[in-house]
């Protein structure tokens, strides 16, 4: 039996040993391409919302802040799947973060274009070329839509083209507004016309556009609330019973059974929040 034995605990050894180099290959490829996505995706975002951080810092910070959680939720719940979803959501945080920051941008930069808009028409009035226009309308405006249009005219200064400015503007801030904005300029280049005239009614449009859904957001916004309230209900419901029911509600959390129910509710949530912002996100 003790030969037996040995080879047994020999080959459970190597099992063990092929186990935790796979597990150290996967760990280090997937820190690899972690690493890859903060420089490249996280970084270029950044920049483009005009956020001048150290990338390099934020990945080291946003490492500790992993482990970190990862480490006092193992050590709160003695759970390792409670510590890895803890982890997971602390990886996230990067992303979402710039994903709030862009909307916050965006939507400012939406309620600015009207008046943008009309600065630059009032320039050309005025006499001025387009390049001057835009380069007192990023004076006068505050950021972010004084910063787009500065970037515009350095771009100018520098020798690119106008074509290709309005395109790094279009791909910097994707908006509808931003689009129409650039195929008047790109027309009044290509085909000569009235650029101001044409300017002057895009800003009217864009204002009553503006003013058109402001009101359809206020007719809706009790449809938003009743969705984010239908979705909060359960997991403030499924807080109060883990105080309240400890034991009853543990098989939730040392159990695949539980952690699969977990899931389907995790995704019909997400499913009738998504069906409810549709229904009520009426595109003008």
């Amino acid at each position: 039996m003790a030969p037996e034995l040995a080879w047994v605990l020999a080959a459970a050894g190597a099992c063990v040993g092929l186990a935790s180099v796979a597990l150290l290959h996967l760990v280090r490829r997937g820190g690899a391409h972690w690493r890859e996505w903060f420089r490249a995706d996280l970084g270029a975002g950044l920049r483009q919302s005009f956020v001048y951080l150290d990338v390099g810092r934020l990945f080291r910070l946003n490492v500790a802040a992993v482990c970190g959680l990862g480490l006092f939720a193992l050590v709160l719940t003695g759970e390792p799947l409670v510590a890895l979803a803890v982890a997971g959501g602390a990886g996230a945080l990067p992303g979402a973060g710039l994903a709030w920051m862009r909307a916050r941008r965006l939507a400012r930069l939406r309620a600015q274009l009207p008046d943008a808009v009309m600065l630059v028409a009032g320039a050309l009035r005025a006499g001025s070329s387009l390049p001057q226009s835009i380069a007192q309308a990023a004076r006068e405006l505050p950021s972010p839509a004084g910063r787009e249009f500065d970037l515009v005219v350095r771009e100018q200064r520098l020798g690119v083209g106008l074509d290709a400015s309005m395109t790094g503007l279009e791909r910097r801030a994707p908006l509808e507004e931003v689009t129409l904005f650039a195929a008047a300029v790109r027309i009044a280049q290509e085909s000569g016309g009235n650029l101001a005239e044409t300017l002057e009614r895009l800003a009217e449009t864009l204002r009553r556009k503006a003013a058109v859904e402001g009101k359809i957001d206020a007719l809706t916004a009790q449809g938003r609330l009743q969705g984010w309230v239908m979705t909060a209900l359960p997991v403030i419901v499924g807080a109060v019973l883990v105080v309240i029911e400890p034991q009853a509600m543990r098989p939730l959390w040392v159990t695949w059974q539980g952690w699969a129910v977990c899931a389907g509710i995790v995704a019909l949530l997400a499913l009738g929040l998504h069906v409810i912002r549709r229904i009520v996100d009426i595109d003008v």
